[in-house]
């Protein structure tokens, strides 16, 4: 009978304690936010949101900064969720064969991650059109503690911002003040080597239709980087959209002889004619 009470109590004591236990674990993680995330090729993606835009960053704590692509960048200017007075100017990174590259330097107004809401991250656009895009330390450190666990990343609890309703601001071009705080000359002769190039694309995504023309020209003729004639053309495009003769002939040819686009002669007139509106 002693022995049969002494067990009795022994469980109903390993009962409680397992229940505070489980208490304790479960209030613990109750503030926990849960992302679910892909694995490919090795490597693990996290679905972001950039200004409005979503899109799967590659989860790269090795990266200093977080990294877009041009073509990215290039979606962000279409859906007006960057304006080129957020860019800010040029940095060096080393890519992985040791080079370095002068890349553009964007800032961000804001970042979501699971339920994250960070405002004005700083992020390089890379050289290349098609480069991976990479959430890096920049951002990482700013989600507070997180855990890694059977591809999810715990986001535990945290006491800074989270989601807001807010959406980012919307800025019209006739809002934007154009400061050229770059150094290349608008009417300078345009050298192509490595050291040109990121500020020439600077100037680009600021908006500059000389400079959209000649980076266009750059990709069309494949000088000092592969040639992509699609990309050539978008940037002929946003050039010749504001008048820019130059661009309004090469995307005349683009349609007349097929670079980067189906050919298309009725295109191809509509922009011969606008080149001769400019002109006359």
């Amino acid at each position: 009978m002693r022995f049969h009470q002494l067990f009795t109590d022994k469980t109903k004591r390993l009962c409680v304690l397992l229940f505070l236990i489980i208490t304790v674990t479960i209030s613990a993680s109750a503030g926990d936010h849960i992302v679910k995330m892909k694995r490919k090729s090795g490597v693990y993606y996290i679905p972001c949101v950039i200004n409005g835009v979503k899109k799967d960053f590659i989860f790269d704590t090795g990266a200093a900064k977080t990294s877009l692509s041009q073509e990215f960048a290039n979606e962000l200017l279409a859906k007006r969720a960057l304006t080129r007075n957020d860019f800010k100017g040029t940095t060096q990174t080393r890519n992985a064969n040791g080079v370095v590259d002068n890349n553009a330097t964007v800032l961000l107004k804001q970042v979501k991650v699971g339920n994250r809401l960070l405002k004005n991250v700083e992020a390089i656009i890379a050289v290349s059109q098609k480069a991976p895009l990479l959430l890096g330390l920049n951002v990482i450190d700013l989600l507070g503690d997180w855990t890694m666990r059977k591809g999810n990343l715990i986001l535990h609890d945290y006491y800074g911002k989270t989601e807001e309703e807010e959406k980012p601001q919307i800025i019209s071009p006739a809002d934007i003040t154009y400061i050229d705080d770059t150094t290349l000359e608008p009417n300078s002769d345009i050298s192509y080597d490595d050291d040109s190039q990121p500020t020439l694309r600077v100037r680009a995504y600021k908006g500059d239709p000389e400079a959209q023309y000649q980076l266009g020209m750059i990709y069309l003729k494949g000088v000092g980087t592969d040639a992509d004639p699609k990309f050539a053309v978008e940037w002929f495009r946003m050039a010749a959209t504001q008048g820019h003769l130059a661009a309004q002939l090469a995307l005349a040819d683009c349609y007349t002889y097929g670079w980067g686009v189906e050919i298309d002669e009725s295109q191809a007139e509509y922009w011969r004619n606008k080149s001769i509106e400019v002109e006359y």
